[in-house]
């Protein structure tokens, strides 16, 4: 019976392993929206190692940077004020904050709260910024001057001349692995009497603020704006707005790879590195496409505010901050973990009237000719003193007396090895015991069928009653040997 109960029980812990639920795959959680004191917010930009968020706004009149906690979204400290607004963020070496103020860049020092105005003059307007902490190098996009130059941000001094290009550039990124320095334009020009659309990106040396590369990405119109880059496998990706594509680029060997759909009018990118994840904002659908660039497929879609113009990540923690609809939405990347596997618990038996065995018991045979092997385990018990039919009480255990006569009747005495069955004469099958009245055998011996360390109570009362009337005809045969003179 136990058997049978550990058997389902071992059945019904594989048919519930079998019918849980697969873990799902990664997900993207939002955690809040953080939403400046006063104004829109313009731009954001996060400093991984300090867990820091820095969120510009403007309300057209007052301007301010506001530091906050990324692990609470509180915000740390009052708003710092700004003379201009800054439109665009870049973190550079040692967690300092490039500002960019339309004429000019600033810096903010995040460990005495101070601003520095004027930092870096620029002749023009700035529209980007894209900085390299590792070489010391910030990237400014000019949307006047058309151009990018690249400056040294320990000196603020601009490393070589700047980079004019045909058009306004629209997009900038940097391969941080190798100081390069990567921008987009879109332009068109009529060509035999037709308007011909030209999709560029260009690559700028960091070390000399040369350009080293052009890349040609298409005629699409409003194409080529965003631009990320995976410095891993030296992968950028480029966002084709009126498309509704992404160009997956080798920069190494310069041309283009894939092209990737993510329709709502994707403009700013962002990629990580460690979950190899892209990211682009869907001017056109008030939300964030998550990309796979393995299966070249949009995976999940994250609702954000109106018109995201700006993605900021923190690839330690897989965060994403997306600047819509005058606010930031912070977004961050789940990973299920794998399901611990629950112990089985042992069956209970059910009662059915009956004591269940511990283990069921294994007859082991006697060989013919020979004693029975004596029993490992504690001896049957020896039958407390009964009265049979016949009225003559049962002895507890056989009593030894002199050999027998060969003429005698067989019978068990003392003298046989503990725990073998009764010598029943020739013809009868070794392991069987005598009837109690006929002294024929009667089939295998009960006592017979130990091997076993426990015997079920019904097997115990079916002895008994067979040990009682042996124990008759012993006491008869031992009567009569005693009767007969000794020879």
């Amino acid at each position: 019976m136990r058997t049978v109960l550990l058997t389902a029980a071992a059945a019904l812990a594989l048919t519930g392993a079998a019918a849980a639920p697969a873990p799902t795959g990664p997900h993207h959680e939002t955690l809040r929206t953080i939403t400046p004191p006063s104004g829109a917010a313009l731009d954001a930009e996060v400093d991984p190692a300090a867990d820091r968020l820095y969120v510009s706004s403007s309300d057209g009149t007052a301007h301010h940077l506001t530091v906050y906690d990324t692990a609470t979204g509180a915000a740390v400290g009052d708003p710092v004020p700004l003379p201009a607004p800054a439109t665009v963020l870049a973190l550079g070496p040692g967690g300092t904050l490039h500002l960019g103020l339309s004429t000019r860049i600033a810096v903010f020092d995040p460990a005495t709260r101070t601003l520095t105005d004027d930092r870096v003059p620029v002749s023009g307007s700035v529209t980007l910024l894209a900085a390299d902490p590792g070489q010391g190098r910030l990237y400014v996009g000019d949307q006047a001057a058309k151009s990018v130059t690249v400056y040294d941000t320990a000196t603020g001094a601009a490393v070589g001349d700047p980079v004019v290009l045909p058009f306004h550039p629209a997009g900038l990124a940097v391969d941080t692995a190798r100081h390069t320095g990567y921008a987009t334009y879109v332009g068109g020009a009529v060509e035999n009497g037709t308007v011909v659309y030209r999709n560029v990106l260009n690559a700028v040396d960091g070390a000399t603020g040369r350009l080293t590369g052009t890349i040609g990405l298409g005629t699409t119109a409003l194409g080529s704006m965003g631009v990320t880059v995976d410095p891993t496998t030296r992968t950028g990706y480029v966002a084709n707005l009126a498309a509704g594509t992404v160009s997956v680029v080798d920069l190494a060997a310069e041309r283009i790879t894939g092209t990737l759909p993510v329709p709502g009018n994707p403009k700013a990118l962002a990629y990580d590195p460690g979950t190899a994840t892209l990211y682009a904002a869907q001017t056109g659908t008030a939300s964030v496409a998550v990309v796979d660039p393995a299966e070249g497929r949009v995976t999940e879609t994250l609702p954000t505010g109106e018109r995201p113009a700006a993605l900021a990540l923190d690839p330690e923690d897989h965060t994403l901050y997306t600047v819509a609809g005058g606010a930031v939405t912070q977004t961050v990347r789940r990973t299920p973990q794998e399901p611990t596997p629950e112990p089985t618990p042992t069956p209970t038996p059910t009662a059915t009237g009956e004591p269940t065995p511990t283990a069921t018991p294994t007859p082991t045979p006697t060989p013919t000719g020979g004693p029975t092997a004596e029993p490992t385990d504690t001896a049957s018990p020896t039958p407390t003193s009964t009265t049979t039919a016949t009225g003559q009480p049962t002895p507890t255990a056989p009593t030894p007396t002199r050999p027998r006569d060969s003429t005698a009747p067989p019978e068990t005495t003392s003298a046989q090895p503990p725990g073998s069955a009764p010598d029943t004469g020739p013809g009868t099958p070794p392991g069987s015991a005598p009837d109690p009245l006929t002294g024929s055998a009667a089939g295998p011996a009960l006592a017979s069928t130990g091997g076993g360390r426990t015997l079920p109570l019904t097997l115990a009362a079916a002895s008994f009653a067979a040990l009682g009337g042996l124990a008759v005809v012993l006491a008869r045969r031992r009567q009569r040997a005693e009767e007969e003179p000794a020879p």
